[in-house]
């Protein structure tokens, strides 16, 4: 069976991927997605002094991914919204959060809302701990019917990838597309689009022939975008040219959902017991257990931080998006 994928960003994007329809061959694509033959590459980043990399990028290693389908661009809000009209489905952003689930959250961080990129109106130290909270604020009423805040609306956006979607609205919408998140291997292999070993998507230059590819954040990040590359914000599907497979806005414009599970470790695990067609880790981390294994090198006793609820744990995401700069988060890259 040929499998259909779907890829969902985190800030707003979707995508999705057909799984419960057997398709026997690949030389009649679903309307709108690519057909990605199955191979063997190299994952992960490799050694660049002017690359930044995270832990979760290496060690780099072969890893083998069978062929699929998956979506040309990310899922729209028209896309979303006939999901939404089809199941009365209401987001996370919408529900707000249980006090039940998380009994010891302040009430105001259980309500219904979003949070919003508000830069700041001066030059700000990027890093430290908490330093993002001067580029990020929740936004009570934000959805992805409304992403920049209660006050905002969709009007002329119907093209434009939705955001303020979490993992499980992310699912959700995929299931009912009959389709499936892609696992970070399938992703990394159709984000690459057959070139392998390179640090960006199209070479080895952020910026070839003066000319942005991705949508990203340009000028000084995070209090002056001057849109050199043509937005300031998401863009609408296809307006930078596609991979080398025909998929568009894989590096840039929104962060992408993966079905893996994260930890940074997860390469070193995966290293250990190598298979075809992984899926990532079994077990599920929240953002504190992540931040006390990088600062001490281990992972915390459960009796540290107590059992972490399944809606803390943290997904992988790939692709980078509108607000990455290479002063801060260069991660328009596939690795």
């Amino acid at each position: 069976m040929n499998r259909l994928l779907c890829i969902i960003p985190t800030i707003s994007l979707l995508n999705a991927n057909p799984e419960s329809k057997e398709i026997t061959t690949k030389d009649k694509a679903p309307k709108g997605m690519v057909w990605i033959e199955g191979a063997s590459y190299t994952r992960g980043t490799k050694e660049n002094p002017n690359i930044p990399f995270n832990d979760e990028e290496r060690p780099v290693h072969k890893v083998t991914v069978s062929g699929f389908y998956l979506d040309e661009h990310e899922v729209t809000n028209a896309q979303f919204r006939d999901f939404v009209d089809a199941t009365d489905y209401k987001t996370q952003a919408e529900r707000g959060w249980s006090k039940k689930d998380f009994p010891k959250a302040p009430p105001e961080a259980l309500k219904p809302g979003g949070i919003v990129f508000s830069g700041p109106s001066k030059a700000v130290e990027l890093r430290g701990q908490g330093a993002e909270w001067q580029w990020w604020q929740f936004k009570e009423g934000a959805s992805w019917k409304h992403p920049s805040g209660p006050k905002s609306n969709l009007d002329g956006m119907e093209n434009y990838p939705v955001v303020c979607v979490t993992w499980e609205d992310a699912n959700a919408y995929c299931k009912w597309a009959g389709k499936r998140l892609p696992t970070e291997a399938e992703w990394e292999l159709a984000a690459r689009g057959g070139n392998e070993g390179l640090d960006y998507i199209w070479g080895n230059s952020p910026k070839p022939g003066k000319k942005w590819l991705a949508n990203v954040f340009t000028g000084e990040f995070p209090h002056k975008d001057t849109g050199e590359d043509g937005f300031k914000g998401t863009a609408p599907i296809k307006s930078f040219p596609p991979n080398g497979f025909g998929l568009y806005d894989m590096a840039g414009n929104a962060w992408e959902h993966c079905s893996d599970l994260y930890r940074p470790d997860a390469y070193s695990l995966f290293l250990k017991s190598p298979k075809k067609d992984p899926k990532g880790p079994r077990g599920g981390v929240s953002q504190i257990e992540v931040n006390w294994f990088l600062q001490n090198g281990k992972w915390p006793s459960p009796l540290i931080f107590g059992k972490q609820h399944a809606l803390s744990f943290l997904h992988v995401t790939k692709g980078g998006s509108f607000l990455c700069h290479e002063s801060y988060c260069l991660r328009y890259r596939p690795g």
